[in-house]
């Protein structure tokens, strides 16, 4: 797997930990995300994409905007911004900020977004954000771009697009009774404060962090996993780690292994162990850090 993908599974995953933040603010604090506020809409290939009422979302958390839409057809548009101002924000193949649009019934992998590809006639653009309401909570903007498939060499052009009134949350909703992850950073204990567990295209992604999303570890398995023992490497991208020390460093798991000890497909509950090296996929001898004594116990949506 290329360096380039490893990151845009990594983007995506945060992604969809924030929209499953999404559903369960909306169920648990209706002050946060409201339903049915605000419009995400944009012209792909010359067709209406719209999120639909009940499924979109915003965030700012630890300097990054994010916003993530869903359609009534299930394909996923989203965003990822390198700062939490007002301005203009350029999407390219060296940026952290990130476009992507996939169908939610394929996998994660087969995306089209804003990095792949050789240059900006291949993909890229910008994204406008245009006000953000600090009393009501919400953002707007536009914009336009491409987006581009390495796998297939297919290109989406992305025009007309704008988010308006979007509700933002700027704090994670703390873990659900009886959730838990935790381990040892670097000889350091540490508990994750909010959790999310979600199933997406056969794979479990779980992701801990703190409320400021400051720092996050999450792990990625299939969703039919059995108990027993799993290399933790992402180059295999079935099994693998990540460690975010900060919100614009994402590490993932060069070696280390993961422990089942159980899931149970009619609770939705899954409980295991964990260790890994998690490195810089770009520079794996950069920058590395080790986690340890690594324990589970979640239920996924």
């Amino acid at each position: 797997m290329s360096v380039r993908s490893v990151y845009t599974v990594m983007s995506l995953l945060l992604l969809s930990t924030l929209w499953s933040c999404r559903k369960e603010v909306s169920t648990e604090n209706p002050s946060g995300f409201t339903p049915g506020v605000g419009s995400f809409t944009a012209q792909i290939d010359g067709v209406t994409w719209t999120a639909a009422d009940s499924a979109k979302a915003a965030s700012m958390l630890a300097g990054q905007i994010n916003l993530i839409g869903v359609s009534s057809d299930n394909r996923q548009m989203s965003i990822t911004l390198n700062d939490t101002v007002v301005g203009t924000y350029s999407l390219n193949q060296a940026s952290v900020s990130l476009a992507t649009f996939a169908s939610n019934d394929s996998s994660g992998l087969y995306a089209f977004t804003s990095d792949q590809g050789s240059d900006t006639s291949q993909a890229g653009g910008t994204v406008t954000v245009t006000e953000i309401d600090k009393a009501n909570q919400t953002i707007s903007g536009t914009f336009a771009f491409k987006l581009y498939r390495d796998i297939d060499g297919h290109q989406k052009i992305v025009k007309n697009g704008f988010f308006n009134k979007v509700p933002y949350i700027s704090s994670l909703p703390p873990a659900s009774n009886g959730d838990t992850i935790s381990a040892t950073i670097d000889g350091a204990a540490w508990v994750g404060e909010s959790i999310v567990a979600a199933a997406f295209s056969g794979q479990v992604t779980i992701n801990g962090s703190n409320l400021n999303a400051s720092q996050s570890v999450g792990l990625v398995m299939p969703l039919a996993i059995t108990p027993g023992s799993y290399p933790l490497d992402y180059t295999g991208i079935t099994h693998f780690g990540l460690y975010y020390p900060l919100p614009t460093i994402g590490l993932a798991s060069s070696s280390g292994t993961l422990t089942i000890i159980s899931n149970n497909a009619a609770t939705h509950q899954i409980e295991g162990k964990f260790d890994f090296k998690a490195v810089n996929p770009q520079k794996p001898t950069d920058l590395t850090h080790q986690l340890t004594n690594g324990y589970f116990f979640v239920t996924y949506n």
